[in-house]
Formats: C-alpha cells, sequence, structure tokens
C-alpha cells in the first residue's frame, strides 16, 4: 500500500520496505524538502504514521542487520559478530537456524 502512494518518490527520495519508509539526503535542506514530499503524499492518502516509531534526523541507524548511513551500507557489527560466533552445525536444524540468520 504504501509503496503505490510513494511510487513517485521511490528511488528519488525514499525507499519502501513492507511498511518501513526510509528518507535520504545528503543535506538538511533537501532531507526538509523530501519530508515535507512524503508526508504530502500521505495526507493525500488519508494514512497516518506512528511517531513513536518514526526516526528522524540519524546520520547512522540500524535496519534489517544493516547499517545505513552516508557514507553507504554495512553489516551491522552485532550480526556479524554473531555469525563468527555460531557453533558448527550438526543437525539439520542448526543449518536452517545458521541459515535463518545469515
Amino acid at each position: 500500500m504504501i509503496d503505490l502512494v510513494l511510487k513517485n518518490l521511490v528511488e528519488t527520495e525514499c525507499w519502501v520496505f513492507i511498511d518501513d519508509v526510509i528518507v535520504y539526503s545528503d543535506t538538511a535542506e533537501k532531507h526538509a524538502k523530501r519530508l515535507t514530499d512524503v508526508f504530502e503524499w500521505f495526507r493525500r492518502a488519508i494514512l497516518q504514521l506512528q511517531p513513536e516509531n518514526c526516526i528522524c534526523a540519524k546520520d547512522k541507524f540500524s535496519y534489517l542487520g544493516f547499517e545505513l548511513s552516508y557514507q553507504g551500507i554495512e553489516a551491522s557489527p552485532g550480526k556479524v559478530k554473531a555469525v563468527q560466533n555460531f557453533p558448527i552445525p550438526s543437525s539439520v536444524q542448526d543449518i536452517r537456524s545458521f541459515l535463518g540468520l545469515t
């Protein structure tokens, strides 16, 4: 639903994954404009945000096991450590657990 509402902005001003919207920019001015655009499309579609779930104006944040920042996308250090410290699988269930982690 959200991807349809924001289809004109996806890949140019924001990314949508299921019910998450990531607005990105390289300056505060662009960011304010892009947030205004996203909020306007939400208003037109009569969609509401949950403020307690909103994170604004972060230089870096974790999302789906990755660290996103203006420098790019990196694997989350916690996830890397979990993979490195995962015990050697000895059963099909262990392999499934490892594949789920990775």
